[in-house]
């Protein structure tokens, strides 16, 4: 068991990289130290594996030791060294029918992912949009749901105007997804649809349990809804300067710092290398 060390659990948007989405030479030569000290640092992200993997291929993280990955909010576990999908949770392909059709009627954009691709039925400002941010290629087709030829770690809902109009959509579909799905906002725009019981927070629980790593020597860092159940799981739950107030509330510590002021090398150097 790795009774001593250390593990860190790090949102990216939002949290590690700036509002440019943008990762300071401060951050990465902090997270180095923290790998060099012996500690482990686990990308934890909403994002898809391939977008994920892009990241650490982006800044060079897997240069400075970082290959393990969280992505889909905790769908999907991957070890970008060897390859290996250590966790993979996913939506019945009904769900998926059934949300394609709601998401219709009510006129909302709703993607989903098959292998490195974007499934959307439409190409329009959402889309490119999350297609700019992720670097991830799309295919539109007529029906996403039949377009799948297996089951998604995710759906994702988008409005990069309307919030209200994807809050309205959680509620109007609340009966039918109490007991198959769980519904939440990684960011103002973005509706995640992920399996029930998916989040960050059991993602770092297994992840521990996998390696031996104890909780009680984790820590977490986050800014978004989809975050505190990370937060919350970690024996640390640190929000950022910039986070979300619900996130605040849940957290153990609040950084001076934000997102485009390195505020992850401030977690860092206070709670993984102290």
């Amino acid at each position: 068991m790795n009774k001593d060390r250390k593990v860190l659990f790090l949102d990216m948007d939002g949290t590690t990289l700036d509002d440019r989405h943008q990762m300071s030479k401060k951050t990465r030569e902090a997270l180095k130290s923290c790998i060099e000290a012996g500690h482990e640092v686990v990308i934890t992200t909403g994002r898809p594996a391939a977008s994920a993997k892009y990241l650490l291929t982006t800044y060079r993280l897997e240069e400075i030791g970082c290959r393990y990955v969280i992505s889909y909010n905790g769908g999907l576990v991957l070890d970008c060294k060897t390859k290996e999908i250590l966790f993979q949770y996913t939506l019945p392909l009904a769900y998926t029918e059934v949300l394609a059709e709601y998401a219709r009627k009510e006129g909302l954009y709703l993607q989903t992912y098959e292998d490195n691709t974007i499934l959307s039925e439409h190409d329009d400002e959402n889309l490119a949009h999350y297609m700019e941010k992720t670097s991830m290629e799309a295919k539109v087709v007529s029906d996403i749901a039949k377009a799948l030829k297996k089951e998604p770690c995710k759906m994702l809902a988008i409005d990069i105007h309307d919030h209200k109009k994807l809050e309205d959509f959680v509620n109007k579909m609340k009966d039918w997804s109490e007991d198959k799905v769980d519904m939440y906002l990684s960011c103002p725009e973005y509706l995640e649809i992920v399996p029930k019981g998916v989040c960050k927070g059991k993602a770092l629980q297994d992840f521990c349990k996998r390696f031996g790593f104890l909780v009680e020597n984790t820590v977490a860092a986050g800014d978004e809804a989809n975050d505190i159940s990370m937060l919350q799981a970690a024996n640390i739950g640190c929000a950022v300067a910039n986070a979300q107030e619900s996130v605040k509330q849940a957290a153990d510590y609040i950084t001076e710092n934000d997102n485009n002021h390195a505020a992850v090398a401030e977690i860092i150097e206070k709670f993984m290398l102290s």
